[in-house]
């Protein structure tokens, strides 16, 4: 059972075990990008923004909302623009969450159900993150993109060269121009030129080197406060540069939260719980792909590890929301049974983990408040 994404809320569910529901408001992303370009129309649109000439969309990956508030000293021009904190969705994994941002649609519509999941067509696990590059872009990610429902407002994205010809700039980002800028230098400069050059417009900027600190170093570093304040520099930076008639929105697609070594569960490569299981998915989300009796391999995680994670069934997380209106077409990309934890632990599948993934302190993908609830902060016109 599943509903399409409405503002009239969600219809209640009845299932096998008790599991979080994700309402249709609770994916705000997805209304993000679609508002900023209906305000430089200045047609109404979900955040209610007011019109602008140009509208500036700061996506800062990996800054929750409880991120910032604990460094809140690190950032004083964020704390002093209007904001409020919202549901960014689930899965909070980037390549989900940049997704429902860059289409205006549920994960289940656009096919991006999580970190790496299975190729019904080929039953190989795609890294939907880095692993899309030899993938069929049109057929993987087939909804049309914000970027190409409004190629008649001029629009830039600025971004890493790295990422300009990856297989998820292809599926997300196709239908507007495209900017490599690597420092935050080059991504004012990148700015600065579009507004002296348009009368209108929409500009899109990806900060990922806060996600990458968390990774490395966890969010309670003093080198992740460090990127927060360049993030903080920046942003006031760009500030002064909007003129009166200027919108400017940051947000975030998830946050971070810091997980320890003693916090790892490191599942040994005989058990019960991948016996005849493909694993995909990540460690705060796992999506297990069965090849033999479902009910054998949902007894057993329920049995050992009911008690410290959210075990359910693709129908019954398709029925609490977790992807909001899945489309028949994406369903079995979706796990025949999906894990996410209660606490701050992590799953491993020692068969597929490696030394890098596991020395991962900042972790995402769950669907704890920490992960889930992000920043919606205005300035210029927006505030």
């Amino acid at each position: 059972m599943s509903s399409m994404r409405s503002r009239e809320g969600v219809e209640s569910v009845t299932m096998s075990t008790t599991l979080p529901v994700i309402a249709p408001t609770d994916r705000c992303l997805a209304d993000v990008l679609v508002s900023s370009f209906q305000s430089v129309r200045g047609v109404d649109n979900p955040l209610a923004l007011g019109r602008v000439r140009r509208s500036v969309v700061v996506l800062v990956d990996g800054l929750g909302s409880e991120n910032l508030a604990h460094r809140a000293a690190h950032a004083r021009t964020l704390g002093s623009l209007r904001q409020k904190t919202v549901s960014s969705g689930f899965p909070t994994t980037t390549a989900s969450a940049l997704s429902s941002l860059m289409t205006g649609v549920d994960p289940g519509v656009s096919g991006m159900v999580g970190y790496a999941v299975r190729d019904p067509s080929s039953g190989e696990i795609i890294n939907q993150l880095s692993g899309l590059d030899a993938v069929d872009v049109s057929r993987w990610q087939p909804v049309e993109t914000v970027w190409e429902a409004n190629s008649d407002i001029p629009a830039v994205i600025v971004s890493a060269a790295r990422y300009r010809h990856s297989g998820l700039t292809r599926s997300i980002l196709r239908g507007a121009d495209y900017v490599s800028a690597q420092t935050y230098e080059e991504r004012l400069a990148a700015i600065d030129g579009f507004l002296r050059l348009h009368r209108d417009g929409v500009v899109y900027v990806y900060i990922p080197e806060l996600d990458m600190t968390a990774h490395a170093s966890g969010v309670s570093s003093q080198q992740w406060a460090r990127r927060l304040e360049e993030l903080d520099g920046f942003i006031a930076d760009v500030v002064r540069m909007l003129s009166k008639s200027d919108g400017l929105i940051v947000t975030a697609d998830h946050g971070v939260i810091d997980v320890l070594p003693h916090q790892h569960i490191v599942i040994p490569e005989a058990s019960e719980l991948t016996d005849n299981v493909l694993t995909g998915g990540e460690p705060r989300f796992l999506h297990l792909y069965v090849d033999g009796n479902v009910e054998t391999t949902l007894n057993a995680w329920r049995s050992m590890e009911g008690s410290r994670a959210h075990i359910a069934t693709r129908d019954d997380a398709i029925a609490a929301g977790w992807f909001g209106f899945v489309s028949e077409e994406h369903r079995e990309r979706i796990g025949d049974v999906l894990v996410t934890p209660r606490g701050r632990h992590v799953y491993y599948d020692s068969r597929v983990a490696t030394l890098q993934s596991m020395a991962m302190v900042g972790q995402h993908g769950g669907l704890s408040r920490a992960e889930t609830h992000v920043p919606l902060i205005f300035s210029g016109a927006y505030a």
